[in-house]
């Protein structure tokens, strides 16, 4: 029998001749090998199905085999003549149905990336630069699914380069992902985040497989866990130098932070939040009331409010860190694992400066709100922020506030207790 042990060292070992190979400008699609032994040195607790790396294995899996066995063969039947409407209807359909790598991009923006944070093996600015491959790939898929409807149709080589492209990036995240990022987690990351990261699975969805399976761990199963992580050795230093020089090399886009006056929190803010029950708070909280500037409410009644509010609310503090978010109406996922992170990490690279001065625009005094509205999949999303102060105009935070208002343009007359049942339908 095989000893976990071993199973570890070979692991680092490979982890770090793929970083090596990666950085001297090795090729992905001349790595197989290091891919292979990734899948092989497997640690068993994240082979089971469920976990949430096997659900991320077998996204890829799926992601892999709709571009080898679908996309680029039909790709190629339609490149013969350029008029082969069957291959070319197959070649669009594949490429709508690679759509469905936001769900799976998104979950590794907001509860993977997170994870190299909270564990030593990367900074925010560099998990920044991971988000920016993704969002590439993104709109390149969008791209190309624009591109292969055009009527009419561009030059035939041109497609073919396109569609080659945007598989070859695709792919070239994949083998990141189970080359590099998986195995740098699988042995820091305790099964009580892995449980946390599940249960916010959810929130986004799968990409190209049905809902997998629930995984519960026990509690034994986590104490177990955290006393072995407690005694392991740390990662080797060689693999976390070697994947910060990676991925310095992956994107010339500028991710730093811009200004000085954001972000001056303490380096050791708590990210991620595995206690985000309000049970857990105190126990009995109907028994404790707090005393609002009008009036009072206990602690129970205060999350039953929030809960049942037709809008989502985020309060991201005066360190400019998300504290809260409510779980009530939410228009964009949202995982605990965002508690405690910089705001502007929680969104794509491209809007950090926008972030940015919105809020040092409230730190300022220069502003106190802003709005936005959107169109998201035919629905109208007002977004607004509003900078919180204290009596003594102290800036104590900022207050995200997302409402679907599409049911509201057909308003019209007025709505009474009276005439209620005929207005009741119109809004449905």
């Amino acid at each position: 029998m095989v000893n976990s042990k071993d199973i570890g060292i070979k692991r680092e070992k490979n982890l770090l001749e793929t970083l090596q190979f990666l950085i001297d400008g090795g090729d992905y699609s001349k790595g197989s090998s290091f891919l292979e032994k990734a899948k092989r040195y497997q640690a068993a607790a994240c082979m089971v199905p469920g976990h949430p790396l096997y659900t991320f294995r077998q996204e890829n899996d799926q992601i892999t085999n709709l571009i080898q066995n679908e996309i680029l063969p039909q790709l190629k039947i339609w490149q013969q003549d350029g008029k082969d409407s069957a291959a070319l209807a197959k070649l669009q359909n594949g490429v709508d149905r690679l759509h469905d790598l936001k769900n799976h991009y998104s979950r590794k923006e907001i509860s993977i990336y997170p994870l190299l944070v909270k564990n030593g093996l990367a900074s925010e600015e560099q998990t920044s630069k991971l988000w920016q491959m993704d969002d590439d790939v993104r709109d390149l898929v969008k791209k190309v699914a624009s591109v292969i409807r055009q009527n009419p149709m561009p030059d035939k080589y041109f497609i073919e380069a396109l569609v080659e492209k945007m598989a070859y990036q695709v792919l070239r995240l994949v083998f990141q992902e189970e080359a590099v990022c998986m195995p740098l987690l699988e042995d820091v990351v305790s099964t009580k985040d892995w449980h946390i990261v599940k249960q916010d699975e959810i929130e986004v969805g799968y990409c190209l497989i049905d809902t997998p399976p629930r995984w519960d761990p026990t509690k034994e199963e986590i104490e177990e866990n955290q006393l072995y992580l407690d005694q392991k050795s740390d990662l080797n230093k060689q693999i976390v130098q070697a994947f910060h020089k990676y991925v310095s090399q992956l994107s010339h886009i500028d991710t730093n932070i811009k200004s000085s006056d954001i972000l001056k929190g303490d380096e050791s803010y708590p990210i991620g939040d595995s206690n985000t029950g309000p049970s857990l708070i105190v126990p009995n909280m109907k028994d404790i009331v707090v005393k609002l500037e009008v009036g009072s409410l206990s602690l129970k009644e205060i999350p039953a409010i929030f809960n049942v509010l037709p809008i989502d609310l985020t309060f991201v503090d005066a360190h400019d860190r998300v504290k809260w978010f409510s779980n009530s109406d939410r228009v964009f996922p949202r995982t605990r694992s965002v508690i405690g992170r910089p705001v502007i990490r929680c969104h794509p690279p491209k809007s950090i400066d926008k972030v940015l001065k919105i809020l040092d625009d409230f730190h300022k005094g220069y502003s106190d709100s802003e709005d936005f509205w959107v169109n998201v999949r035919g629905r109208i999303i007002y977004l607004s922020f509003f900078a919180v102060q204290d009596a003594q105009d102290n800036y104590l935070g900022c207050l995200e506030t997302v409402q679907d208002i599409t049911k509201f343009k057909n308003i019209a007359g007025t709505k009474t207790l009276e005439n209620k049942e005929k207005f009741d339908k119109k809004l449905e």
